[in-house]
């Protein structure tokens, strides 16, 4: 609050030796000394009532609860939700793993139909691509004879 150094002290000090003189000056250091107790005690007091009016009023609910706003974490909450599910899993999981292995099945499970089709697609699929890609053999075509390309009968005249 005062920022009172030691060479502050060290001047306040000769200046009062210097006031007061040396004979009165340790009756007048007591009297501050006792004047700054009665000063102390009176901010004590103050204070404490201060605080017991906040009490009766209720001020220590809306402070305790300001303070769990500002001190609000959500994984913290979250986790304490979840703590008695995590627990029933645990529990859960070491009761699988004390039981036996279920038998192995005897039947064979069916095929799905949908895979079976799309299987049998990709054949059918696979075997026309392997017939068009083989070269076949073509023959060649004759151009056909057009009217321009017959020769034009002689006319006689």
């Amino acid at each position: 609050m005062f920022d009172i150094g030691a060479t502050e002290l060290l001047l306040i000090g000769i200046v009062a030796i210097i006031v007061v003189g040396p004979k009165e000056l340790p009756k007048m250091l007591r009297a501050f000394g006792q004047f700054v107790a009665k000063m102390r005690g009176m901010a004590r007091e103050f204070q404490s009532m201060f605080e017991e009016a906040a009490r009766d009023t209720g001020m220590d609910d809306i402070t305790k609860s300001v303070s769990d706003v500002k001190n609000f974490s959500v994984t913290d909450t979250v986790s304490q939700a979840l703590d008695p599910v995590k627990d029933e899993f645990d529990e859960m999981k070491l009761d699988l793993d004390t039981e036996a292995p279920a038998p192995a099945p005897t039947e064979k499970p069916k095929a799905d139909p949908i895979d079976e089709a799309n299987k049998t697609a990709a054949k059918t699929a696979a075997k026309v691509r392997a017939k068009s890609s083989k070269p076949t053999a073509r023959k060649k075509k004759t151009p056909k004879k057009t009217a321009a390309a017959k020769p034009a009968a002689k006319t006689a005249g």
